[in-house]
């Protein structure tokens, strides 16, 4: 088969630019190993982002005039939008499948005649989501089963039939690659001696979402509070050609915000690392903080951590909430900057590593071999089905609501994934303790108008049940 794959992202040759890339180009190395040919069309990072040849059957085209970097691939001119369908019009003439990585092609009439799958890796940024609601995809992948439930909750309202095109396939962690391994090199290559300095990680992108203010309050705590003088946290910057105003502005900002705090000396920013350096700079920490706002749909870092040894300290935030069970993981809740710092203080000084049977329980929910046969089966498998159409509900006072999957039950109210924050409601929050389903005409008793729970669904705190 020629199939044809889309990333929204820029692929490099020798350089991975996050979670959603590295999965990207697992997958298209292993359609091309059960022999299929795999055209691989990209934005095009620069003028110098030139056209390649990856493994043996593998052509990466970085031809289609995105606007880089995020946000807003879509605010490029009209023409150039017009140039993005033919290109992928020309290529899909001749392909056999079509594979959208993140599902942010928001143009779904180019694969009518296609047999297409897309592959929805996130449930944060607005092309994705918006995505979810245009796609004529004839099979869906989410990352994880808090993925398929915020679909179900949104898209799957106002499209019936997409619920039952989804599958679910966990990312896969490559245990060849991440492991424990010898972290001497990232010792020598920051200037770090392990008996003097307690290292932590932020291995994210630089925006305000991925949690560096979080890291910054708990450091601060560390320092201050727990006598970690020492202690030297790692932060990544971005990619030069993927690095734009608003990047630059936040790093300002982090920078005044240090000085301010008095925390230069225990922050090292350092150069994108590549995807073969992250064991050896997972293995060389002793902890990893993911306590940021984004809604991932999966979070690779937090777990990555895991199977390289170093625990992971995650944000309730989205699939944290649920990827792994509590005694597998640490989790607080967003914003609780003490509990993060307990946590992070008692793990730097029992020296707790993540090994053993603990060890051997995450892995089994990652398999990287499981994950790749589920995508090449479903993409391979995958027939032109009859197009979505559309059926909006009509909410009544009979309308059965449960909790939406982006929001909980958290000690200082119902956490909203999307609005990042804490809502005090007590009469509704007993009631969901009492109640997975609520009708208003079932409310017994409880002083609740009909105006709150319209209140509530408009907030998107109660979605209409719709299965």
């Amino acid at each position: 088969m020629k199939i044809v794959c889309f990333s929204i992202n820029p692929i490099f040759a020798n350089q991975v630019t996050g979670g959603a890339s590295k999965h990207f180009m697992n997958i298209c190395q292993y359609l091309e190993q059960q022999g299929h040919e795999v055209v691989v069309l990209c934005a095009q990072a620069d003028s110098n982002h030139k056209s390649f040849t990856f493994g043996n059957n593998i052509h990466v085209k970085p031809e289609l005039p995105f606007h880089l970097p995020f946000p807003q691939p879509y605010q490029v001119p009209p023409g150039d939008l017009a140039l993005i369908c033919e290109l992928v019009a020309q290529e899909l003439s001749t392909a056999d499948r079509f594979y959208m990585h993140d599902g942010e092609l928001l143009l779904p009439f180019l694969y009518n005649d296609v047999p297409t799958v897309s592959s929805f890796r996130d449930n944060h940024y607005p092309e994705s989501i918006l995505g979810s609601f245009l796609t004529q995809a004839d099979a869906v992948i989410a990352v994880s089963d808090f993925s398929v439930e915020v679909i179900k909750a949104s898209a799957g309202r106002v499209l019936p039939e997409l619920k039952k095109r989804i599958h679910t396939v966990l990312n896969g962690i490559d245990t060849q690659l991440y492991h424990a391994v010898d972290p001497t090199p990232v010792f020598q290559q920051y200037a770090l001696d392990p008996a003097v300095s307690q290292i932590i990680l932020h291995p994210h992108r630089p925006e305000a979402g991925k949690g560096l203010m979080q890291t910054i309050l708990v450091i601060e705590k560390l320092v201050k509070i727990y006598g970690f003088t020492n202690v030297r946290v790692l932060v990544p910057q971005w990619l030069g050609e993927m690095n734009g105003q608003s990047e630059s502005e936040f790093h300002a900002q982090i920078s005044a915000e240090l000085q301010r705090r008095g925390l230069e000396e225990h922050f090292i920013f350092h150069q994108w690392l590549s995807q073969d350096e992250m064991p050896a700079y997972y293995s060389a920490a002793s902890l990893t903080l993911c306590l940021g706002s984004v809604v991932e749909a999966f979070g690779n870092v937090a777990y990555e951590s895991l199977a390289c040894g170093t625990p992971s300290i995650v944000a309730k935030v989205g699939v944290h909430r649920s990827q792994l069970p509590d005694t597998l993981i640490d989790k607080v809740e967003y914003g609780d900057v003490d509990a993060a710092a307990q946590i992070a203080a008692t793990i730097l000084r029992e020296h707790t590593r993540v090994r053993g049977e603990r060890l051997e329980r995450i892995l089994s929910y990652f398999s990287l071999e499981r994950q790749l046969e589920a995508y090449a089966r479903i993409i391979t498998q995958a027939e032109k089905l009859p197009q979505l159409e559309s059926k909006t509900i009509v909410i009544s006072q009979e309308t059965k609501f449960h909790l939406a999957p982006w929001c909980y039950l958290a000690t200082r109210g119902i956490y909203h994934d999307y609005l990042a924050k804490y809502y005090p409601i007590p009469k509704l929050e007993a009631w969901l303790a009492e109640n997975d389903t609520l009708t208003f005409t079932e409310k017994e008793g409880r002083s609740i108008l009909w105006d709150e729970m319209q209140q509530w669904y408009r907030m998107g705190i109660l979605v209409p049940l719709t299965d």
